[in-house]
């Protein structure tokens, strides 16, 4: 197993609770059931379960991370699988915290696409213009899209409104009901 240190699983804190509240004043429900791909510590499970959110599944694909960070304990059902390919019926609400950097664009897109397709919400948080290699021993941390910033990601990936950005990092939502 790789080594496990303070900064594995974590993303920028920025937009963290924007995300939430629009959640929360989006889906009211808290019986939605909610899709968190590439969850690293599960930040957004414990902030959402904090309002009282209760259905919650995770995708990720580093296995160090499920069980470092001991997702299965905290999600309904924890899946260790790659986004790429993976499939499932429909979900409220699909939650993408740096997840679509690290996968080629077409990759990416198509994923993207398919969350919209099997969600009515689709939240995606991207890092700008940041390169990152080694990170995981397989590869999964590098990134594939160290180029994006908002405009490219509105290019890249359609559907989508800016929720809240600052120089580092962006947060988009595709709603399709």
């Amino acid at each position: 197993m790789s080594e496990i240190t303070k900064y594995s699983g974590t993303s920028f804190p920025f937009g963290k609770m924007e995300t939430i509240n629009f959640i929360e004043a989006t889906f009211p429900d808290k019986n939605s059931k909610i899709l968190d791909v590439g969850p690293g510590r599960g930040i957004y499970n414990a902030l959402l379960k904090q309002k009282g959110y209760k259905f919650f599944d995770a995708v990720e694909v580093y296995l160090p991370y499920i069980e470092a960070f001991e997702l299965k304990k905290i999600y309904d059902n924890v899946f260790h699988s790659n986004i790429i390919g993976f499939e499932y019926e429909h979900y409220n609400i699909v939650i993408m915290g740096d997840v679509v950097e690290h996968l080629h664009v077409q990759d990416a897109q198509r994923v993207v696409k398919y969350a919209q397709e099997h969600s009515d919400l689709v939240l995606i948080a991207v890092p700008y213009l940041m390169e990152q290699k080694g990170s995981q021993l397989d590869g999964s941390g590098d990134h594939r899209q160290p180029d994006l910033t908002r405009e490219i990601f509105l290019e890249r990936f359609s559907g989508f409104k800016l929720l809240v950005d600052n120089f580092q990092l962006g947060v988009f939502y595709s709603k399709q009901k």
